[in-house]
Parts: C-alpha cells; sequence; structure tokens
C-alpha cells in the first residue's frame, strides 16, 4: 500500500516551480500524485458531507490508520460489509489478511455496527442485541435504566411500572434505597431479583436487605396480581373497616394476564420521605420465542 513516505512533501513540491526552475514529467507528476483525486481515491466531498468508498482490491476498506508515517502497512483499517444485513467494522489488518480468506467479514472484528439492526459488536460480527460482547466484560460498576424513580416511602405498596401492567413471563433485577431524616437513624437498601410466569403463577423474588435501625425501617418487594391491589387509587379505610378489606384481599382472585412488581417501606418514613430504585430488565417477552399462530 502506498504510504505518506511515497509522497512528495509542499516544501519540495514548491522547490520544482521556483522562479526560473523548468518543471519537467515527473515534477507534475509528484504535483498531480500529491492531491486527491475523486476516481482513483474514492473521495468525494458534497452539500452531504465527506464521501468515502471502498477501495478497488477487494477488501471493501474505508480507510487505514498507521502507527507511523513511514510504516509500509496500516495496523488498523475500517472497512464495509457486503453482508444482506450490512455493516462496518474495524480490525487489525494483520488479523484481517489471516481470516478475511475464509470469509467476507472477520470472526472476531475489534468494533462491528450492523446497518439494519444498529446493534453493536466487540470481538461479533452477528451482535443479537444493542451491544454483543464476545469476551469478557470488565466495569467500575453497572446500573439498570430500564426503568429508574422514586416511590412515596409511606408505609403502602405502590406499582414499579405504575399504570403499565405486565403480562407474560418477566424477570427484574432491582436496586431500592430509602432513608429518613438525619439523626433519625433509619435506612434501608435492598437488591432483589424478581422472576414471574404471569399473574397467578408460583413466582419467586429473591432478595438481600440491609437496614439500619428496626426491622420495620426495611424496603419490601412483591409480585401482585389482585387487582384491588393494584389500584393504588382505591380508598385506604380505618379501623375494621380498614382489617375487613385486607382479610377480603386475601380471597380475592388473582388475574394471570395483569400484574405488576410492588414495593413499599415496612414503616412510614414521612410525608416526603422517597423510595428510590432503579430496574434492569432480564427476561420479557422480547426475548420469547414465538409460536407459531403469532409468526
Amino acid at each position: 500500500m502506498k504510504n505518506q513516505k511515497n509522497i512528495t512533501d509542499r516544501k519540495q513540491l514548491k522547490s520544482f516551480f521556483t522562479k526560473g526552475s523548468l518543471p519537467d514529467q515527473g515534477a507534475f507528476e509528484k504535483l498531480i500524485d500529491s492531491t486527491f483525486n475523486k476516481a482513483d481515491d474514492k473521495l468525494d466531498i458534497n452539500e452531504k458531507g465527506l464521501m468515502i468508498y471502498p477501495s478497488d482490491n477487494g477488501e471493501n476498506r474505508l480507510l487505514s490508520f498507521f502507527q507511523d508515517k513511514d510504516d509500509p502497512e496500516a495496523t488498523w483499517g475500517l472497512f464495509l460489509t457486503q453482508k444482506d444485513s450490512g455493516g462496518i467494522y474495524i480490525h487489525k489488518i494483520s488479523a484481517f489478511r489471516e481470516e478475511s480468506e475464509d470469509s467476507e467479514v472477520p470472526r472476531e472484528p475489534a468494533f462491528y455496527i450492523q446497518k439494519d439492526s444498529h446493534n453493536i459488536g466487540l470481538g461479533t460480527t452477528t451482535p443479537v442485541e444493542r451491544l454483543d460482547v464476545n469476551g469478557i466484560i470488565s466495569s467500575e460498576g453497572r446500573v439498570g435504566n430500564y426503568l429508574q424513580g422514586e416511590l412515596k416511602a409511606d408505609g403502602l405498596w405502590h406499582n414499579v411500572f405504575g399504570d403499565k401492567l405486565l403480562n407474560g413471563a418477566n424477570a427484574f433485577e432491582i436496586m431500592a434505597y430509602v432513608q429518613g431524616e438525619k439523626g433519625e437513624g433509619k435506612y434501608s437498601l435492598m437488591h432483589a431479583i424478581a422472576v414471574s410466569t404471569y399473574g397467578n403463577s408460583k413466582s419467586k423474588i429473591t432478595t438481600t436487605t440491609a437496614h439500619y435501625g428496626k426491622w420495620w425501617n426495611k424496603v419490601a418487594i412483591r409480585w401482585e396480581s389482585r387487582p384491588s391491589q393494584l389500584n393504588e387509587e382505591q380508598e385506604q379505610k380505618t379501623g375494621l373497616a380498614r382489617l375487613w378489606q385486607i382479610i377480603s384481599s386475601w380471597f380475592e382472585p388473582r388475574d394471570p394476564f395483569r400484574y405488576s412488581l410492588q414495593l413499599k417501606t415496612r414503616s412510614n418514613y414521612g410525608n416526603d420521605k422517597k423510595i428510590h430504585f432503579k430496574v434492569s430488565v432480564l427476561w420479557d417477552d422480547r426475548f420469547s420465542p414465538k409460536r407459531k399462530d403469532e409468526q
């Protein structure tokens, strides 16, 4: 591959055309080679911006990155694939040479973006999710952003997903935190894995809860599919009426197709206190295989 060492710099070019000199054919060739040519160099620019086209050597290379200007070969390359899924990827040139003989796209590019899905692959050319990593991930931390918000820490159950009710099989990872007034000594931090297959199923929640102070300072979590318990607008009665309300809910039929995840504090932390939570998706309908009648 022609590299920068084969190109004449501006100082040398100017010396060919100084006053009194007679430029020869070689000088004009160097001048022409020092500029871009739309046809030969696969490079153009218009109102849409810079346009780069693949090289003609069969590699579909768009850009080459050299470690040094005198290197005979690039270290990294930016390539365009012509596969049906389409994509653009960055790959080490030496590895590309070894792998491209058997496949149009190297098996483990450093970075790959699919054309249609916009999925990103690290070490893979077939990313099935928005980010697909073929390797071990090391990070300083992680946080769920499927849903994050706050609920009243008033000792009552509240729907994590608000008015949105769930159906089918779902699994979530939840972090929840609440704190009382300064000096009260009321804190709780909970980590939970919640798994459910429909609202009246044998759902499961595994929790790890830390708290400071009394046990009723803890955050609690549950799956709920009883219509009356999903309705947060329902009036909370007091006294014997409240007791009867609780007892009657025990015998209320559960709806298999409308359920939710709920959080509460085991005591009232105060009017302005909130449970802060973050949710990650572990499983939902996107991962479920489609039945023949749904395809």
